[in-house]
Parts: structure tokens; sequence; C-alpha cells
């Protein structure tokens, strides 16, 4: 279906009527002229905020917000019930926190001698990056 053939379609759907308009423009107007003032239906507004299917009256919905703890509330992690224990460190056989590794100095040359690979080895170990044994 193309657009102006859904836009007759829509006209037709709202105004029960056939567009006569051969451009997308003119149906386009069509409908501007011809939208019905009120299509039946109503919305139902809930005031309460206790009702399903209706919509949420606006007002009543900032009061009902307002009455909450502000945004400025806070609580400590110890405060809060149903929080997941915090990772521990890793190991080799699980996944966990590691800090990150001091920094260690680039090769002097082509190929790193034993005290700088050794170098890294340590930072690593240190950082608990890698395990020790």
């Amino acid at each position: 279906m193309n657009i102006l053939n859904a836009l007759k379609t829509l006209y037709n759907k709202i105004t029960s009527k056939n567009a006569s308009g051969g451009s997308i423009g003119a149906v386009v107007q069509e409908l501007a002229d011809n939208w019905p003032e009120s299509s039946g239906s109503t919305v139902v507004i809930d005031n309460t905020l206790s009702k399903t299917g209706q919509a949420a009256d606006a007002k009543a919905t900032g009061d009902a917000l307002n009455g909450k703890a502000p945004t400025s509330h806070t609580h400590t992690a110890s405060q809060i019930t149903g929080l997941p224990a915090a990772p521990g460190n890793a190991t080799t056989a699980r996944a966990g926190l590691v800090k990150q590794a001091a920094a260690v100095a680039a090769a002097a040359g082509e190929s790193p001698t034993k005290a700088e690979f050794d170098s890294l080895l340590t930072a690593l170990k240190n950082a608990g990056i890698m395990a020790t044994s």
C-alpha cells in the first residue's frame, strides 16, 4: 500500500466517506477539513491513582510523588536489604575484584631482559591480576 492509499484508507475510517483527492496533499487537506469534532469516545481520568485501565491525573500523580522520599534521601549499603555481597578478590578459580597494576617501564631494547620481565610479573601478582603460585 502506498502513502496516498494509506491516507485514503485512514480518511475512510475516520469519516466513513471516500476521499476524492488525487494527491497526498489533497487527502491530508480533506482530513483536516472533515476531521470529526468528537470521536464519541471519552477518556476516563483516575484522580485516585488506584484504577487499572484509566489514565492517571497528572496533578494527582505529581502530588503522590511529592509525598515520597526526596532525592536527597540516601542510605548506606548496610541499610539496604537484599543486595548481593560484594565480589571478593579474584582467584585462579573465580572472577573478582582486582586493583590496577603498578606501572612497569617499557623494555629498553628489542627483547625484554629477565629483570624487565620479572618486574612485569611482580606488578601483575601484587595487583592480584596474576596468581602468585
